[in-house]
Order: C-alpha cells, then structure tokens, then sequence
C-alpha cells in the first residue's frame, strides 16, 4: 500500500482511500463512491460475495478523525476491551497489506508471463526475418553471378559480330574490287567481241534483277515495268529483257 494508505478493493476502482470508507467485517474495504452503490442494492460483499446482513457488519467509518473523537471513541472503556479493539484493527490492517501484496504479486506473474509470451513471439520473428534476410541474400549474390555471366557472354558475343562485320567488309570490298575489275576487262573485250558484249549485257541484267529483288520489288515483262516505285523507263535503261543486245 503506497503511502500506508489503504486500497479500495473494488477491482474495477483501486483507488487510495483518504478521508471516507466503507468496511466490512470480511476484512474488504471500499471507498464512499463504490461502497455506497454496492451497498445500497445489496448487503453481499462485492469482493468476496459474503452477506453482511447483520448491524455493524458494515460500517462507513471518517479516516481523517478528529482529535476530540480520538480522545472519547474508547474514553471508558477498559485496557483488555480496548487491546482487543487495536488487535482486531491491526489484523485488518495486516489482513489488507497481505491482500494488496498478493494482489502485485499476481500482477507482477501476468505481466512476466506476458513479457516471456512476447519475447517468444519477437524472437520468432526475428528469427523468420533472419531466415528469409539470408535467403534474400543468397538470391541477390547467385543474380549478380547470373548478371556476371550474361555480361560476358554478351561481350563476348559483340566481339564475335565485330569481327563478323569486319570479315563482311572486307569481303565486299574483294567483291567490289573483284566486279569492276571484271566489268573494265569486259567492256575492252566488247570493242573486239560484240558477241562477247551481249554475253556481257546479260550478266549484267542479272545482277540488276537480283538487286531488284532484295529492293522488294517485281518486273513484269509484258508490262515493260517493275511492281514498285522504280519507274518503268528507268529499269528499261538499265537492261534489255529477251533481246541479249546492249540498248543504244
């Protein structure tokens, strides 16, 4: 009891009690607010369910007495009554100091309880936190290796197409080279072959219609010109179709 000062034992109240107080002869004590409700309805105990139906088994008593009541409550009465009357409040008093102790004890064992409950419950946690934390860890570490891996294969792979483009070059560089050659030796034999020449003229009419067809388009002989945005009279300068003779 804090302050020696008694507690109501309502358990929904636990107040300090000062000045006014409702006591039973169950050794309960109530303040005036819950003494005087519980009371007024019935004469049972509210802490204990006792029935207090005889007089003086309730009593509201001033907790702050005045002198001249100190003086006359036991002005007369003898030494044995009186010690008995002092014995009988002090093992009221030691009655509540063991109740309130009790009671804190109590308290003090739930809350633990639920202390210990709690940690168990965080403890958990903390632990499926770790758990997955490492999890997530080995993921991250295997996808940098995966990142790692996908970096150099493609590196590997932009070397492989460099050098691939490279070869390209300078295979159509040879080719070119190779083709202007050939047309400059043709073009010389053409002055003393003109058969020579129109063998020429329609090697060349292949080559065009080859490069026609990977410019997505289509000739059309009877037509006399191509399916495609290249005019007609520009194919036709180019090469002659069925004749075999260079178009002057």
């Amino acid at each position: 009891m804090e302050g020696g000062d008694l507690i109501c034992n309502f358990k929904k109240c636990r107040k300090r009690l000062t000045n006014v107080a409702y006591v039973t002869a169950c050794s309960h004590v109530f303040c005036d607010e819950d003494g005087t409700r519980e009371f007024n309805k019935s004469t049972t105990c509210p802490a204990c369910q006792t029935d207090l139906a005889n007089k003086f088994e309730i009593v509201r008593n001033n907790l702050q007495p005045s002198e001249q009541y100190k003086s006359m409550i036991l002005a007369g009465l003898k030494p044995d009554v009186i010690c008995e009357i002092a014995s009988r409040a002090h093992a009221f008093w030691a009655y509540q100091s063991y109740q309130e102790k009790t009671y804190q004890e109590y308290v003090a064992s739930k809350s633990k309880e639920r202390c210990t409950q709690i940690e168990q419950y965080y403890e958990q946690i903390v632990s499926r936190t770790s758990t997955e934390l490492n999890t997530l860890k080995s993921q991250l570490s295997a996808s940098k290796k995966d990142v790692e891996e996908t970096k150099k294969k493609l590196n590997e792979i932009s070397d492989k197409l460099q050098e691939r483009n490279r070869q390209h070059q300078k295979l159509q560089s040879m080719y070119d080279a190779m083709r202007r050659k050939f047309i400059t030796m043709s073009s010389f034999e053409a002055k003393d072959n003109p058969a020579s020449a129109a063998t020429v003229y329609r090697v060349q009419s292949r080559e065009s219609l080859s490069a026609a067809s990977d410019h997505d388009f289509d000739f059309n002989p009877r037509l006399g010109h191509a399916d495609s945005d290249i005019p007609a009279n520009h194919v036709q300068k180019k090469f002659s179709v069925g004749l075999g003779t260079p178009r002057q």
